[in-house]
């Protein structure tokens, strides 16, 4: 690779943090953006890597839902072909391309080569000291993101047109303060300046349109896309927003989950199911990475001994590989079929579950739950589809999101990037009379009805559906279990997981929350969480869950304040906060919001928790 600018990075961040269209900066301080996913699998000298069978990874539900034939987990850095130990890095590109001289009496503005991307120091072309990328860029809510538009911040502001010729030079003045306000860009040529002061504004105009600093002053997004290699050709209608260029709100990934659930194969294809699941990893990556059904069904046959009739076995793989007979389902009916795995017995490869029999955990215990599975084994895949700015949405299409990721746009249903993980967690299933009867006095609440405004004004909350009592409920339990679990299991908090199972229509009804620890490695966990499961374990747990959440050291005012008004990113959560119910990012699914700690135990307030309705002594 030379001497190019290169970032380790794992490959879980590539579908979270770091995926496409993404920025991170390297130890040398080189701010880069990682590329579209056309050159993911090929070397450092452009050709395409033959064997990419070993990185495919399938969920026909999963599959079905993005409208993909399969995905792929990022490939390491350095891979064997054919003996041959071949570099392929993840393409990335330097982005902002406008740098400042590090020389405080100089500062001036310089504009990088696009194709830059080497380690080898800027140095600026007036004074020669080092030069350092700009800090400030834009994005609009489309996607787009760009270095921040200097000439025409200042021909506007300062009444003058400084043409971008050879002759008009820009520096600026007063970066040694910490208020932006003070910050002007100046012309060296013709001496017109402007301060940045208010360039972060973004709101809504009289007609309820959202405005920026830049609309305001007739700057448009140029519908830029560097992480394609895309300059911009045309205007786009969303306003531009400043941005710092390592603000959270410059990159929201796009995921979705599911749980690996087991096919149901009759008479002679579950046979080869069972053989084939006894092949090595490296014989399935050859038969998965076939170019099609005939040339896996050769593969499968030959790995088989030929123990099977060629048509059987082509007939398995067809209905392995075949997602189009699956029916599109809502996220409700997707949960449901995982949670109905977990409450039926299940042994297989991907997934393992023993549903316990409730009359052996005690009597309060069975007067507020109603079911416990223990998943000694289970495969999740997370699968990155795109990417938002400035607020996490759901006003795009899947394939609108997946055309983000590519340059040629025709691939958008060949794979996705995915981490595939191993297992272990529990499932706890409430009593479905006993919520719903807590729920419709919980529903009286003021604030309840505070939040529930509140979820409606932020989109990207729209796809878990309506806020329900139960899911606040549920939610919240979630957080104080997997709190008092990391004292018990021995992982920490970021290890462990959440994934919440709501739904109040008749037809998908389900009331529970799975928690579960998952790792790369295929042989999984080692049992420390199942374990913590079984009746006398499970009991002991929640109970002290139960005594953590009476109590969070900011109270009064953490209970106070969200009672009276949210609190909280948005306002988003009620009795929630660092001190009592806030998780890890990576172990809630709902952004650390829709929390409520009244909903277990509202004495404090005089609200009737669930648990209040019941003894756990």
């Amino acid at each position: 690779m030379g001497n190019r600018s290169k970032v380790k990075t794992r490959k879980g961040q590539l579908i979270h943090t770091f995926g496409t269209g993404a920025m991170q900066v390297n130890k040398n301080g080189i701010s880069m953006i990682t590329c579209g996913l056309d050159h993911w699998f090929e070397d450092d000298e452009g050709a395409e890597l033959s064997g990419v069978g070993k990185f495919i990874r399938t969920d026909k539900r999963l599959q079905k839902k993005l409208k993909v034939e399969s995905f792929r987990v990022p490939p390491d850095f350095k891979v064997t072909e054919n003996g041959l130990s071949r570099k392929v890095p993840i393409p990335a590109k330097r982005f902002p391309l406008w740098r400042v001289c590090s020389n405080t009496r100089c500062q001036k503005l310089q504009k990088g080569a696009n194709e830059a991307n080497d380690e080898s120091k800027s140095f600026c072309n007036s004074c020669g000291a080092p030069t350092y990328q700009s800090r400030f860029i834009t994005i609009c809510s489309e996607g787009h993101i760009d270095d921040f538009p200097w000439f025409d911040w200042l021909n506007y502001h300062s009444g003058g047109q400084c043409c971008e010729s050879d002759g008009c030079h820009l520096k600026l003045e007063g970066t040694g303060s910490s208020s932006v306000s003070s910050i002007r860009v100046r012309c060296i040529h013709c001496n017109k300046s402007a301060s940045l002061k208010g360039i972060f504004y973004y709101g809504a105009d009289d007609s309820g349109k959202p405005e920026s600093a830049f609309s305001k002053a007739s700057i448009s997004c140029k519908s830029n896309r560097p992480w394609l290699g895309e300059t911009g050709s045309s205007i786009c209608s969303s306003p531009l927003k400043a941005a710092l260029r390592q603000s959270t709100n410059v990159y929201f990934s796009k995921t979705h989950s599911s749980i690996y659930i087991p096919q149901k194969l009759e008479g002679i294809s579950s046979l080869i199911a069972e053989a084939y699941s006894q092949l090595s990893d490296s014989q399935k990556a050859m038969i998965q990475g076939a170019a099609d059904n005939d040339t896996k069904a050769l593969l499968l046959s030959m790995a088989l001994n030929e123990e099977y009739s060629p048509n059987n076995v082509k007939l398995f793989i067809e209905q392995d590989c075949d997602v189009s007979d699956l029916v599109e389902l809502t996220e409700e009916e997707f949960r449901y079929e995982e949670r109905n795995f977990f409450l039926n017995k299940t042994t297989s490869e991907e997934l393992s579950s023993k549903p316990q029999n409730i009359n052996d955990y005690k009597d309060w215990f069975r007067e507020l739950f109603a079911e416990v599975s223990l998943i000694d084994k289970l495969t999740i895949t997370q699968a990155m589809y795109g990417f938002d700015r400035l607020t996490p949405s759901n006003r795009k299409s899947i394939d609108e999101y997946k055309s983000m990721l590519w340059v040629d746009e025709t691939k958008i249903s060949t794979w996705l990037p995915a981490v595939q993980n191993h297992g272990e967690g529990i499932y706890i299933e409430f009593n479905a009379d006993k919520i719903n009867k807590w729920a419709e006095e919980y529903a009286t609440c003021n604030a309840y009805k505070y939040l529930n405004e509140k979820k409606e004004e932020n989109a990207f909350l729209d796809s878990f559906g309506p806020l329900t009592p139960q899911f606040l409920l549920i939610h919240s339990f979630s957080h104080i279990l997997i709190n008092r679990l990391i004292h018990e299991s021995g992982y920490s908090s970021a290890a462990l997981r959440e994934r919440i199972y709501v739904s109040t229509q008749a037809e998908t009804c389900m009331y529970g929350v799975l928690i579960y620890t998952a790792s790369g490695d295929s042989e999984g966990s080692l049992g420390g969480l199942v374990r913590l499961g079984k009746a006398g374990k499970l009991e002991t747990t929640i109970t002290s869950a139960l005594k953590d959440a009476s109590w969070c050291s900011s109270d009064p005012i953490c209970f106070e304040t969200g009672h009276s008004g949210g609190q909280g990113p948005n306002g988003l959560n009620l009795a929630a906060c660092h001190n009592c119910l806030l998780l890890p990012e990576t172990s809630c699914e709902v952004f650390n919001s829709l929390l409520d700690r009244m909903t277990i135990n509202g004495e404090l307030l005089g609200i009737r928790g669930y648990f209040d309705t019941g003894s756990s002594n």
